[in-house]
């Protein structure tokens, strides 16, 4: 070949993307990235990205550093690994699959459970091959013939294995917590998945009168003044918490007081939680719907008092939970003309009946 025909030959500027793109589907294609089947084994399992999302900075620095590694062991004649896998991400998967559904004016609950997981591997299919795509255009040397999906029928079942195992051992047990509850979705969220947003909102003032009638405050009232700005879980209080060095408040502490519309009697407790300068200086406690109140309540060993259902609404009979971590011990009658309001609905009633007393 003549220095002329080899010029023709090679491009004048430097095309990465068509150039890896071909090395990369000859590499996959003889198996490169496969066990060799002999010497010591090193493996990686990949972090699995989401299926249906797009890979970021960070999925790049942690595979730049995995292939490395895995090169660097294929090289040193290892029987080297690195094996790769998508991740279900239930939540937004799920909202992307409803958002679609609700198109077609049906819910995953007209579907059932199996035809709905049915859409949603559909949706994968669809989707899926976004995020691998991007993961060969980084050159990473995974197994692709090895490839899983965390709701592959194997993974699932070993998920499920493993869970029983470690309750059957005692390693783990199901116990009542607080979570962060999406009523839509049904379904409990993580804290990475809620977004916590700064509104303007409303300052309700209730009156809490003394079970003791010959009790009073420094300035002679037979009842505290509570505010709050979410009125509707009043109904399963379960104390009125003061700062231990408000002065203003401290021969209250150990009282009763009575709760209003239920009238159920809840103590008065002490609790560095409270900001004595925020309101009044007076704090209502629900363990069961509130983060702060929860940890408060089991410092204070006070009962945790649910009264809302999987919708939002409130229930028929409260559940009553004597300690954190404790199954539900016993039931309350809910006022009745609250069983069954939605939260809100609630609220605008509860409001109204105070206000009205």
């Amino acid at each position: 070949m003549t220095d002329a025909q080899t010029a023709q030959n090679i491009a004048t500027t430097y095309d990465p993307t068509e150039i890896e793109k071909k090395w990369y589907k000859t590499w996959e294609e003889q198996g490169y990235f496969k066990p060799s089947g002999h010497g010591e084994s090193f493996c990686i399992m990949i972090p699995p990205p989401n299926v249906t999302g797009s890979l970021h900075m960070g999925h790049g620095f942690n595979n730049a550093i995995m292939d490395a590694l895995t090169r660097y062991n294929r090289m040193m004649g290892k029987n080297t690994l690195w094996q790769p896998g998508t991740d279900h991400a239930g939540i937004a998967t799920q909202m992307v699959v409803e958002r679609q559904l609700g198109l077609q004016g049906i819910t995953r609950h007209d579907l059932g459970r199996e035809k709905f997981i049915e859409k949603v591997w559909e949706w994968k299919e669809q989707s899926g091959g976004t995020i691998t795509k991007q993961i060969r255009r980084l050159g990473s040397s995974v197994d692709w013939s090895r490839e899983r999906f965390t709701m592959d029928e194997g993974l699932s079942n070993a998920v499920k294995e493993v869970f029983v195992r470690l309750h059957e051992d005692g390693l783990i047990y199901r116990g009542k917590r607080l979570v962060n509850w999406d009523p839509k979705l049904q379904t409990a969220l993580s804290d990475l998945e809620v977004e916590s947003k700064e509104e303007k909102g409303s300052l309700w003032h209730f009156k809490y009168f003394f079970e003791d009638k010959s009790v009073k405050t420094q300035d002679g009232k037979d009842y505290l003044v509570v505010a709050t700005t979410r009125p509707e879980t009043l109904l399963g209080d379960t104390a009125v918490a003061v700062h231990p060095e408000d002065e203003r408040y401290a021969h209250l502490v150990g009282k009763n007081i009575v709760l209003p519309i239920t009238g159920r009697l809840i103590p008065i407790v002490a609790d560095d939680y409270v900001e004595k300068d925020f309101g009044t200086g007076c704090v209502k406690i629900t363990p069961a719907h509130d983060f702060n109140d929860y940890e408060l309540g089991k410092r204070n060993s006070l009962p945790i008092i649910n009264i809302f259902n999987k919708n939002a609404e409130v229930l028929g009979e409260f559940e009553y939970i004597a300690k954190a971590g404790e199954q539900i011990s016993k039931t309350i009658t809910a006022p009745a003309d609250y069983a069954g309001l939605e939260r809100f609905e609630a609220r605008k009633k509860l409001v109204a009946q105070a206000e009205a007393e």
